[in-house]
């Protein structure tokens, strides 16, 4: 992951940019609640542990800044519309250049995702060793992914699983169908050390080829995945300070 300065390249035409957040360091001089809408604001005080508000409100106030600084607009300025799968997105009309972006958290990262013109979704997940892998892929994998699971040697069972895991989340989230997109009427590919693939979508191999998906090494015990709406995309990784 690398630093990077908003303005520099300008709006991410034929590429995603992808931006590391740690939610866990000290706030910035200033509030950084003070950019966000009177509904995140009372969505971040809904929160029963102070962490967790913390960690919404930096990752909201990061979102709304990475987002300024794209479309050249103040921060509080930033609106938002939601999918019924409760995704959001830009207000149209103040998104003349159809940026499209998607975030995720879990623990102390978050990972935002900003392109333009194609849909896409990113997810990440701490990797857990605790996890009754099995019965949750029983539960969530279709034929093809449990199958691919299982042929995996025992050490891979549980990287695997994960990689299997986000990589199905970023192509729901991309999509904005969210759960009600049935996990089990589409396959990735579950070899958590080769390049993912969307296999098929309801047994269709050729309905896939036009989603790129691509592994992310973004730190240590996590596992992450980006979703393009698009057959190839160039990917840029960068942190948030």
């Amino acid at each position: 992951m690398e630093s990077k300065q908003l303005g520099s390249t300008g709006v991410p035409t034929g590429r995603v940019d992808v931006w590391r957040v740690r939610l866990d360091e000290p706030a910035k001089a200033g509030s950084e609640a003070s950019v966000l809408s009177p509904d995140e604001i009372a969505r971040a005080s809904r929160f029963h542990f102070e962490k967790d508000r913390i960690h919404f409100t930096r990752c909201r106030s990061a979102l709304r800044g990475l987002l300024a600084g794209y479309l050249a607009i103040p921060a509080a300025e930033i609106h938002f519309e939601y999918l019924t799968s409760g995704k959001p997105q830009l207000a149209a009309e103040r998104n003349p250049h159809a940026l499209q972006f998607n975030v995720s958290h879990s623990a102390n990262m978050a990972l935002i995702a900003v392109g333009s013109e194609h849909r896409l979704g990113v997810d990440i997940e701490k990797i857990r060793s605790d996890v009754d892998t099995t019965s949750l892929a029983e539960r969530f994998f279709s034929v093809r992914e449990r199958a691919g699971l299982q042929a995996l040697p025992d050490h891979l069972r549980v990287p695997g699983f994960f990689a299997c895991w986000t990589r199905k989340e970023a192509f729901l989230k991309a999509t904005g169908d969210g759960f009600s997109f049935p996990l089990a009427d589409f396959s990735v590919t579950t070899h958590p050390d080769l390049d993912p693939e969307l296999e098929d979508i309801n047994g269709n191999t050729e309905a896939g080829k036009q989603w790129f998906l691509a592994d992310l090494s973004v730190v240590d015990g996590f596992r992450a995945t980006v979703a393009i709406e698009r057959s190839h995309s160039h990917l840029e990784t960068y942190d948030w300070n």
